[in-house]
């Protein structure tokens, strides 16, 4: 049996729809991959975007500053949470569909703003006034850009700002206290100055020196030291470089020296100066203030020269009462002996003249001692020392032997002189003549305030009554007495003035001024301890 072979032509038409079938699985398997490449791209460009969304979310969320998106007429249609705090909104759903055209304080700040921006495109770093909701004025700074349709007509407004009232709030404040200070500088009657040592020039020199010098601020600063120093009057010049020198290395200065003006006139001028240096040490600065002090120069001299003639006059003065006094005294003394003899060799009524004229002799003698005393307060009595207080009352307590004086102390060393026991003498001769007979003293030193011993002068006579009780001391200063009366207190009174205490009168019994006065004094402890008890 002949086997027969297939034909080709039939075999290849029976293949050819399996090909076909190959070809399109392979068409679709690549066009397969294809959509999965194109898939997964899409998937990471939607990746990319989801994450460039959340950071730009989180950038305009978190963001410090108050971000925001207006329409061209105001109405806000974004906003940030800083925004919302910064101009006291509820929220940002609160905030959205309002006018910004609310927070503004003047609202035709607006319409400036939308004209620039027109013309700009932007507008950057602004300082503005806005207001909270509120009310509240705060002072921001914005930075805005403008979106505009393809004929040029503003869309939307997008920007951000910042509040700045804190600091605008401090550079207020240090720009007035600036012109606060500089007003102070440039209204005093002293010339403010900085010289710049490194630069030998004045830095700044205030315009109160035109007044001093008659040298405008701006021609001051073109002099070198060498031309200062040159104007310095030639015999304050060693002083005035010492002194610059000290002030160097400690740092403060004082200089009164003598200055040649623009007139050429010298003018006398008090310099309170300071150094700055830098860390190492080295001199950068002098500053300080220049005051003219010619018109107290002129009058120190004249004070001088009055001083001297007053202090001849007094010489001459007090030469012409030692002289007075002495002859005084000699007529007095004189007159006092003939009081004596008249008074011895006349009998009946001549008697009792010759009597009251011994007795006004008398009384001129103690008047004259009591100026006498006094003139040497004035005229400068012996140095204060230590004196033994005890000592002086029990030596005046003698003097009076017919009085009764109870005496009440301790040994005390005050400070005083020799004129310390008429202070005793006075008081106890005046309780003994204004006392009457049969007047009872009473002298007691005891503890006062601290550094100070209280003494205590009083008597049974007829007291001082409350209303004269603030005068006693100044009857004589006021001319409230005869001729001589209340010269024995005024010297009581200087004395213990000069020993630095002070003096007063109360009542010997508290309340009862007809049961006697009590003349109270202090005086200062030697050592300068308190007092002891």
């Amino acid at each position: 049996m002949v086997a027969h072979s297939e034909n080709p032509e039939s075999a290849s038409r029976a293949a050819a729809p399996e090909r076909a079938v190959h070809e399109r699985m392979a068409r679709l398997l690549a066009e397969n991959e294809l959509l999965r490449r194109d898939n997964a791209t899409l998937q990471s460009v939607k990746d990319g975007l989801q994450e460039s969304e959340k950071r730009y979310r989180r950038l305009f969320e978190d963001d410090l500053t108050g971000d925001f998106l207006t329409t061209a007429d105001g109405r806000i249609l974004a906003c940030n949470p800083a925004f919302v705090r910064m101009f006291g909104f509820a929220s940002i759903e609160g905030a959205l569909g309002t006018s910004i055209l609310e927070l503004y304080e003047d609202r035709r700040d607006r319409e400036t703003l939308l004209a620039r921006l027109q013309r700009d495109r932007k507008v950057e770093n602004e300082g503005r006034i806005r207001k909270r909701r509120d009310g509240t004025r705060i002072h921001v700074v914005e930075n805005i850009v403008g979106y505009f349709s393809a004929d040029g007509e503003l869309l939307e407004v997008q920007g951000y700002v910042y509040d700045d009232s804190e600091r605008k709030r401090a550079e207020d404040a240090l720009r007035e206290s600036e012109e606060r200070f500089r007003a102070v500088l440039e209204n005093s009657l002293d010339a403010a100055y900085r010289r710049n040592l490194q630069a030998d020039r004045y830095d700044y020199v205030s315009p109160t020196i035109e007044e001093i010098l008659g040298f405008t601020p701006e021609e001051m600063a073109v002099m070198n030291l060498e031309e200062v120093m040159e104007r310095v009057h030639p015999d304050d010049r060693p002083a005035v470089k010492a002194e610059l020198n000290t002030a160097a290395s400690s740092g403060r200065g004082l200089l009164v020296y003598r200055f040649r003006a623009k007139n050429g006139e010298y003018r006398w001028l008090e310099d309170h100066l300071m150094v700055i240096r830098d860390p190492g040490g080295r001199p950068l600065y002098r500053g300080g203030s220049i005051r003219d002090v010619t018109g107290r120069k002129e009058a120190e001299t004249e004070l001088a020269r009055v001083h001297r003639d007053l202090t001849s006059a007094h010489r001459e003065a007090n030469l012409y009462l030692d002289i007075l006094t002495h002859d005084i005294g000699n007529t007095e003394n004189v007159s006092n002996l003939y009081a004596d003899l008249l008074v011895d060799s006349v009998k009946g009524e001549a008697a009792g003249y010759a009597a009251n004229l011994k007795r006004s002799i008398a009384k001129s003698v103690e008047i004259l001692g009591l100026v006498s005393k006094i003139r040497r307060i004035h005229a400068g009595s012996p140095a204060l020392r230590p004196t033994d207080l005890d000592a002086v009352i029990l030596a005046e307590v003698d003097h009076f032997p017919a009085v009764s004086i109870h005496y009440e102390g301790t040994s005390r060393k005050i400070v005083a002189d020799d004129l310390l026991c008429e202070v005793f003498t006075n008081l106890i001769g005046n309780a003994v003549k204004h006392g009457g007979p049969g007047v009872a003293v009473t002298v007691r030193v005891e503890a006062a305030e601290e550094g100070f011993v209280r003494v205590t002068v009083a008597d049974t006579g007829r007291g001082v009554p409350d209303d004269q009780k603030e005068e006693i001391f100044h009857r004589y200063e006021k001319q409230q007495r005869g001729v001589g009366e209340g010269l024995g207190l005024y010297l009581v009174q200087i004395l213990i003035d000069r020993y630095g205490g002070r003096i007063w009168v109360e009542d010997r019994v508290p309340g009862h001024p007809e049961e006697g006065a009590a003349f109270v004094f202090l005086l200062r402890e030697a050592d300068g301890t308190p007092a002891r008890s």
